[in-house]
């Protein structure tokens, strides 16, 4: 199976304004009309404590499907099909909740015979409910042809493989996909190709994406993503709202590709990267207000974004330690003490089917570690699979629950205290 599978590794961060250097066209006309008050607290599917879980699905055999952890422990799988009796679209891939909206994307390219057409490839759902308030095809998803772009049409659609999706308000919902990142503004149903998102490739036939979607995350509503690796420099890049151009980039300098992003307790960023030829990788710590790298090190290890589904981090932090795959079944810690990194769990200790991961992340409210993992991987069988969570508070992180059969090859994992901060 052709692993596309995504997972948006969103956090909400709190920090500090982007920069005081933004253009003025960076900023929204009017504020967005779905802004819940801070002061309330969504409720039903969206309510804290609560846990949703966006599954790809086998791509050859089902639509994707959205299953939900209630405050209680209680699952319930396929929640948007038994609400709308309508299935989400084949290969679901990221999410996020602004207001009291939810979104979601899906591949929905392929149509495999016999099974159910699914609503589109932008879903925009009430986050209470889950009732289908709209939803978007791929054809309707089209942006003007850019320049120097050698295609003959006037409007080109999005790539089959969407990565990301990060949504600052409901006229600016940036998309990631394998060409590049757009802007969307719902209110106008207008896609807008971000410049300095992509490059041209087969000698300008092809849009090309520059940007990785692994661990793409929202900071004090600007949007922060890796970039470079094939068609420019290692990077960080900053979007802004408003702007349909890369607000800032800053060079990494070593390492082929962007691991993923994490956020240390001090507000700083960490951006990791690996090099292909090499077992070694760079972790670089990030200033975003003074948008500088305060430090740099390298480790001897390899921290690979294949192991996990495309917009997985491979990197997380808590309480300032980094942790990170050593491969498809085991993680390891850097110490923010010793520098020294370590082994802290093999989770097929705890889940004996277990042969690769899907993805993972933290609660970093409750100090809470989510893996997804499953029996085999391929695009025509459902296998057996496992949702475990681990209590990082202690040295040894201690397994809390296990859910068999939860995630369907998961794209995504989002305890919903994590948009509590949009």
């Amino acid at each position: 199976m052709n692993k596309t599978f995504t997972y948006f590794f969103a956090t909400s961060l709190w920090l500090a304004a982007c920069t005081n250097e933004q253009p003025k066209e960076s900023q929204p006309d009017t504020e967005p009309t779905d802004t819940v008050p801070a002061s309330v607290t969504l409720g039903g599917y969206a309510s804290p404590e609560s846990v949703l879980i966006l599954n790809e699905g086998a791509r050859m055999l089902e639509n994707g499907s959205l299953a939900y952890i209630s405050p209680d422990g209680n699952t319930q799988s396929d929640i948007y099909k038994s609400t709308n009796g309508t299935e989400l679209g084949n290969q679901a891939i990221a999410l996020d909740l602004y207001g009291n909206k939810l979104y979601i994307i899906c591949n929905d390219y392929l149509k495999p015979e016999g099974v159910s057409e699914g609503d589109g490839l932008l879903i925009i759902a009430n986050a209470e409910t889950l009732q289908k308030e709209k939803a978007y095809q791929r054809e309707e998803m089209v942006f003007a042809r850019p320049e120097g772009c050698k295609q003959e049409n006037e409007y080109l659609e999005m790539e089959s493989s969407l990565s990301n999706i990060i949504v600052l308000d409901e006229k600016n919902i940036f998309i990631a996909d394998a060409q590049a990142v757009y802007r969307f503004d719902s209110t106008t149903g207008k896609l807008a190709l971000i410049e300095g998102s992509y490059a041209f490739g087969n000698q300008g036939v092809t849009i090309e994406s520059i940007i990785s979607p692994s661990g793409m995350t929202a900071i004090n509503g600007c949007i922060y993503a890796g970039a470079g690796g094939f068609w420019s420099e290692t990077m960080l890049v900053e979007f802004v709202k408003g702007s349909d151009k890369v607000n800032r980039t800053l060079k990494l300098g070593k390492g082929n590709l962007i691991s993923g992003l994490c956020k240390l307790n001090d507000s700083t960023l960490v951006a990791g990267t690996y090099a292909r030829e090499s077992k070694s990788s760079y972790l670089y710590y990030i200033d975003i207000k003074d948008w500088a790298v305060k430090d740099e090190k390298r480790i001897n290890e390899t921290i690979s974004p294949d192991v996990f589904t495309a917009t997985s981090s491979g990197i997380f932090a808590y309480n300032g330690d980094i942790y990170f795959p050593q491969d498809d079944a085991s993680l390891a810690r850097i110490s923010s003490e010793t520098g020294r990194t370590e082994e802290v769990l093999n989770v097929r200790n705890d889940a004996a089917n277990a042969n690769g991961f899907d993805c993972m992340t933290v609660d970093a409210t409750k100090g809470w570690l989510y893996i997804s993992t499953h029996m085999q991987n391929s695009e025509s069988i459902i296998p057996e699979s496992n949702l475990l969570i681990y209590d990082l508070n202690e040295e040894t992180p201690r397994l809390l629950k296990d859910f068999p059969n939860l995630t369907r090859y998961a794209a995504g994992i989002y305890p919903t205290n994590r948009f509590s901060a949009n």
